[in-house]
């Protein structure tokens, strides 16, 4: 009898653990704050995490790094996955050997960087990485970075993603977090406490984590970083669905240091199934880039020539960033600075919204019908935004002078919404830098031209 207890005990355990995985696909609905469940699912792993280690060794910065390489049957997301995480740590690097070489400080500067995977299953993907900043005995400043990844797409899951069905999760979340502070009697800076698509947060068990970077610092025993429970939410927190990339993006950095200049330019790179389009979106882009740091780079040799004698570098950067990379758009904007000393810097961006039909670079014009006056609808739909803005928070009266968009009009594609934005002192002083108004394609698109509807899903 007690044998054939011991033989029908992994039976049952089997059959059960069968049916517990059927009843949560079935729904395709699940909440991640079961602890018992998240458990189970990170016990199924799919995805197996090796390492490449490097380390940096100069002057005055020392950075050491430990950087995740993700290894997973869809070969396609393995490579976009692997793409995104290393673009960012390799910016962030290169970014740190610039401030360091223009601040010469004579502390040395260590950086150790490091991940954990806190959440995995068969769906979704948390990856965090860690920097820890020291310099000297005490000065210390630790950062990280969460990655969420859709495992069937490749697709980041951002915040607002993640708790797409509870539209009021800023308020949720900026009140449970007053709420603590309040209660714990906390001294924190209530401006570095901002909820956004991009605000950071890992998946724990029963709850999700939010956190501000720095998140903790030297002399201080505040920390900021706040579990909020999925019981705050009122809908349930669902499985995530994202859709498909259009392109791989990777990236091409250029790098100098010369006495008169120090420059990172990184320079995207794309890949695509249409050859054609993939070249001409590549040369275009990379031509604008590059026109950009030669002309750059001849002013910072004329600076240096009237300046010999000059302890300020000429800064030149180029950073890129992918806004929308599905539905048959790729939106990327591309952000260009430079310094020669002074106040502050110069700064510029510039998008490029491409057609991966066709591979048509689209002005905003194009997006809507001809018999609406597509102008006078933005037009409003920016002065409500200024309006809140300004309710929110009277410093902003008076600050903007917005008296229309242009035929030219900057603006970028992201999710649902086309994004305007304006240069620096288009319509706002330099303190208030580039003033962007995302606009909810849902709220204009009766005048949305039909064969772009889909682009906005």
């Amino acid at each position: 009898m007690n044998s054939m207890k011991n033989f029908l005990k992994p039976i049952i355990f089997l059959t059960v653990l069968i049916l517990i995985i059927s009843v949560v696909k079935q729904g395709y609905v699940y909440k991640i704050g079961n602890v018992a469940q998240t458990s189970l699912y990170q016990g199924l792993r799919v995805v197996k995490i090796t390492e490449e280690k490097s380390k940096i060794e100069e002057n005055n910065i020392s950075i050491v790094v430990k950087m995740p390489q993700i290894h997973y049957d869809n070969k396609e997301v393995e490579r976009y996955i692997n793409t995104y995480i290393r673009t960012d740590i390799n910016n962030y690097i290169n970014h740190q050997r610039q401030f360091s070489d223009i601040e010469d400080k004579k502390v040395k500067k260590n950086i150790s960087m490091n991940y954990h995977v806190p959440f995995e299953n068969s769906d979704i993907i948390n990856i965090v990485i860690y920097k820890n900043t020291n310099e000297g005995k005490d000065d210390f400043e630790l950062e990280k970075d969460s990655y969420v990844f859709d495992l069937k797409t490749g697709q980041r899951i951002y915040l607002d993603n993640f708790l797409k069905d509870n539209n009021d999760y800023k308020d949720v979340i900026e009140k449970y977090i007053g709420d603590y502070i309040g209660k714990n009697k906390l001294r924190l800076d209530s401006k570095k406490i901002e909820i956004d698509k991009y605000t950071n947060y890992i998946i724990s068990d029963g709850g999700i984590n939010i956190y501000f970077n720095p998140y903790k610092v030297k002399n201080s025993d505040l920390n900021y970083e706040f579990k909020i429970p999925y019981t705050e939410f009122k809908n349930k927190i669902k499985i995530v669905e994202s859709n498909n990339i259009v392109a791989n993006v990777d990236t091409q950095t250029i790098t100098k240091n010369k006495n008169y200049i120090n420059s990172v330019i990184n320079i995207p790179m794309i890949t695509t199934k249409n050859k054609k389009i993939e070249k001409t979106i590549n040369d275009k882009i990379k031509n604008d880039i590059m026109s950009f740091y030669n002309s750059s780079e001849d002013e910072a040799k004329r600076y240096f020539k009237d300046y010999p004698d000059t302890q300020n570098k000429f800064v030149v950067n180029a950073d890129f960033y992918v806004k929308k990379n599905s539905d048959n758009m790729l939106s990327i904007k591309v952000e260009y600075y430079k310094y020669s000393g002074g106040a502050h810097g110069y700064y510029e961006d510039v998008s490029y919204n491409i057609d991966m039909i066709n591979g048509e670079d689209l002005t905003l014009d194009k997006l809507f019908k001809d018999e609406h006056d597509y102008k006078a609808r933005i037009n409003k739909e920016i002065n409500n935004q200024i309006e809140a803005i300004v309710k929110k928070d009277k410093e902003y009266k008076g600050i903007y002078e917005f008296k229309g968009i242009n035929d030219k009009q900057k603006f970028y594609i992201q999710d649902d919404k086309i994004v305007i934005y304006f240069d620096l002192y288009e319509i706002a002083p330099y303190p208030a830098g580039i003033p962007e108004f995302p606009i909810k394609a849902k709220d204009i698109n009766y005048i949305i031209d039909d064969k772009y509807i889909d682009i906005f899903k």
